[in-house]
């Protein structure tokens, strides 16, 4: 089964995901750097021999980037932490001192360009106190930063953020980066898209709303996030995380189409995946879906939470796999 079969068979209800045991495959107890909480956010393979996993994790109210590598023959476990974690840390001063997070890597012009979410306060600052409240301000610090690299692992950051935003999902476009990225209205989260030449430069006036909440009454009518993009066959996939009642808390994973990448519709009207039992890893909260071809089958790594943002989030990195429904 290909990725494009199976996110079409998911959108069809002939095939549904299939969680890989109660257990995460990675855990928040992987450094200091991510003794709070761990989050899958984006993966790219080596040489079809080893998947390269970039994750946000966080200590101290500080989050920030580390690298995980497994053997594409593993399955998707056994994942090893890279001895120089975290491969992308907070600076000193600035727009990302709060935090960095939410990564997401390309292969461009010869050499890895790493998007991220960075904040000079608490990350989750902003959904903590809507949690508290009906109405809250707009943020003033949520940016999306990028830094340079030749090797994945030893970045330098431009040293401006490129937008006010967070959740940055990138993919490589012709000779373009396309951006997908969220910002909040009315107490809920909505994707945008645009396109840049050099990967650095985004122009507002070309900026897209690709994806806002759902209608009144649905499962995601509050809040879109975290969207991953896939090139299908003659469609393009968005996953993605939404909720009914709160912004940073989704309860669910969707999934839309598109031809363009500028313009989308939901494929499904329920949620591809909800939050596990009680007591489960994943009971509260999922997000960052992240689907992968492995070995002829294919399997979605998430960031599942038994807490919500208000609670302390308590995220750890789940396994799902395409199966027959």
């Amino acid at each position: 089964m290909t990725l494009d079969e199976a996110l079409a068979s998911l959108a069809l209800g002939t095939a549904r995901l299939d969680r890989s045991g109660s257990a995460p495959v990675i855990t928040n107890e992987h450094g200091d750097w991510c003794s709070d909480f761990v989050a899958a956010c984006s993966v790219v393979s080596s040489d079809n021999e080893e998947f390269w996993l970039y994750a946000e994790g966080s200590a101290a109210h500080h989050e920030q980037i580390g690298l995980f590598t497994a053997q594409v023959s593993s399955d998707l476990r056994g994942w090893v932490a890279h001895p120089d974690n975290p491969v992308l840390r907070v600076s000193d001063s600035g727009f990302d001192q709060g935090g960095v997070f939410d990564p997401s890597i390309v292969r461009f012009r010869d050499k890895w360009l790493l998007y991220f979410s960075a904040t000079s306060g608490d990350a989750h600052g902003y959904a903590i106190t809507l949690a508290a409240a009906t109405h809250a301000p707009p943020p003033t610090d949520e940016r999306v930063g990028v830094a340079a690299s030749s090797d994945g692992v030893h970045f330098v950051k431009h040293p401006v953020p490129i937008n006010d935003a967070r959740c940055p999902f990138a993919m490589v476009d012709g000779s373009q980066i396309r951006l997908f990225y969220v910002r909040p209205h009315e107490g809920g989260y909505s994707i945008y898209t645009n396109t840049s030449g050099d990967g650095l430069h985004f122009d507002p006036a070309t900026e897209v709303l690709a994806l806002a909440p759902g209608r009144a009454g649905s499962w995601d009518a509050k809040s879109v996030t975290t969207p991953k993009v896939y090139r299908g066959a003659s469609q393009y996939w968005m996953a993605y995380a939404g909720d009914d009642s709160s912004l940073d808390d989704p309860r669910g994973i969707g999934l839309a189409t598109s031809q363009d990448m500028r313009t989308w519709r939901r494929a499904t009207d329920s949620p591809v995946l909800v939050p596990g039992r009680v007591n489960d890893f994943d009971s509260y909260s999922l997000q960052s879906p992240i689907f992968l071809s492995v070995n002829g089958r294919v399997a979605m790594l998430y960031a599942g939470s038994d807490r919500s943002v208000g609670e302390g989030l308590h995220s750890q990195v789940g396994l799902a796999w395409v199966v027959k429904a």
